[in-house]
């Protein structure tokens, strides 16, 4: 089954040049183009479509407000953030956005993110809750982690790391499994090795094309 892609940016280059990038990527098709908040709205109730990539500063309504207005009505969009202002990276990621990519733009960063949505829809479901929580075993006993105490989980194959505010837990598993199961929870894919709750998350400093992520513990 085809991806299907919603762009939304007031310039039309720019959109006619992310289209091309987009529909390298076998299995994907852009629906449709909107060139404000407003006919994003209107498009993606036409078209459905599972990924919306937004540009931020648009005329009337912006690209922020357009994606939280989805996010209201409709769950499971991949909200991709294309944009030339690094500043608004925390509010995008606040929206539980997919990913942020800044301008201008790299083809092989926009198709790695495209993959990377592709292999998320492809995990099994699992039914989730306020009650979901974590078992990890140490000294013998078992402790249970709820999602708000984590401050982020680290990839170390095949195990991850665990940081709380006061402990640091090793245990077997993967982190893209803990991805789906804790991305409604507020955690957000920073970095292909780390997984971070946006509650703990002080600032986000951009450094190139990339950002630095500062939590209000000081890791």
């Amino acid at each position: 089954m085809s991806l299907k892609i919603l762009i939304v940016d007031d310039e039309v280059a720019v959109a006619l040049f992310l289209k091309t990038i987009i529909e390298q990527t076998p299995d994907t098709t852009v629906v449709a183009i909107a060139d404000s908040g407003q006919q994003a709205l209107r498009q993606f109730e036409i078209h459905q479509p599972q990924v919306v990539f937004l540009d931020i500063d648009m005329p009337g309504m912006n690209g922020l407000e357009a994606a939280r207005l989805l996010a209201k009505k409709h769950e499971n969009i991949y909200f991709v953030f294309a944009t030339a202002y690094p500043d608004y990276a925390l509010q995008a990621f606040e929206i539980y956005s997919f990913d942020y990519i800044l301008k201008p733009f790299n083809e092989e960063r926009i198709k790695k993110t495209l993959r990377k949505i592709k292999k998320q829809m492809n995990l099994s479901s699992y039914a989730l809750n306020k009650e979901t929580t974590i078992i990890v075993e140490q000294g013998g006993q078992k402790i249970f982690l709820k999602p708000g105490e984590i401050h982020y989980i680290e990839s170390r194959k095949p195990k991850v790391k665990i940081k709380t505010r006061d402990n640091t837990y090793i245990i077997t598993g993967d982190l893209k499994t803990l991805e789906h199961e804790l991305r409604k929870h507020g955690f957000f894919r920073s970095h292909r090795g780390y997984l971070v709750n946006l509650k703990q998350i002080k600032e986000v400093v951009p450094a190139g094309y990339t950002f630095q992520i500062i939590l209000l513990s000081g890791d």
